[in-house]
């Protein structure tokens, strides 16, 4: 008789102590943190409008956990940019999770200063606790904006199929086809699009003449090889 008082006493033991690990698993704060692992993105007032001296970019944010009928506010801080290069301006609008979902956005306002015209600036930010959620994985916690008002070369640029890198070029490529989505997005180099792209350009560069000094016999292309 008490070898079986023993056993209902430890079955209930379990079955409380698996009922106290849910309530707490169910009750702790749900995690916040960027989308993307150290995620950076940038902004080149270069590449806006004539006259622009402020723009809105994204960090995409998420949370790990329970979900809710209202929209909620993630902390977000700002670390400031490079002290090699201060000066930079930069404003947190909002980081906002909607309701019903797990995914939103850190819009954050940068404006053009004088220091860009000199170098880029990192701009850094840091997911921190608050009073509806903990931080979620360490590496998802910082996040950047590169700000520039330079023609820099993008980490897409592939000499191969577009040629040395210049400033010249990458103009061109705004001037031509609006934006560098085709190819910052690429998948292969000999997708339809891309070479439709490229054609674009080097058609455009022949049919206005287009070089780097007038005294030069060649107009610039995007191919292998060229300059």
């Amino acid at each position: 008789m008490m070898r079986y008082i023993w056993i209902i006493t430890a079955m209930l033991f379990v079955a409380g102590a698996c009922s106290k690990s849910k309530i707490e698993i169910w009750s702790a704060k749900p995690r916040a943190s960027f989308y993307m692992r150290n995620d950076t993105v940038s902004f080149s007032f270069t590449t806006q409008p004539e006259g622009t001296t402020e723009g809105v970019v994204k960090l995409g944010i998420t949370i790990a956990g329970r979900l809710a009928d209202v929209d909620r506010h993630i902390a977000i801080k700002g670390l400031g940019g490079s002290p090699s290069n201060p000066g930079s301006r930069y404003e947190i609008v909002s980081a906002i999770i909607p309701a019903g979902k797990k995914r939103g956005d850190a819009l954050i306002k940068v404006y053009k200063t004088d220091n860009l015209d000199m170098a880029n600036d990192t701009l850094s930010f840091e997911v921190v606790a608050s009073e509806e959620f903990e931080v979620g994985e360490e590496d998802y916690l910082r996040g950047a904006v590169i700000v520039s008002n330079l023609w820099t070369q993008p980490s897409w640029w592939d000499k191969y199929h577009l040629g040395e890198y210049s400033a010249k070029k990458l103009e061109i490529i705004y001037q031509v086809l609006d934006s560098t989505k085709v190819f910052e997005n690429v998948k292969s180099w000999y997708d339809d699009d891309v070479q439709i792209a490229i054609y674009k350009l080097n058609r455009y560069c022949k049919d206005n003449n287009v070089k780097y000094n007038p005294e030069d016999e060649s107009v610039i292309q995007f191919e292998s090889g060229s300059k």
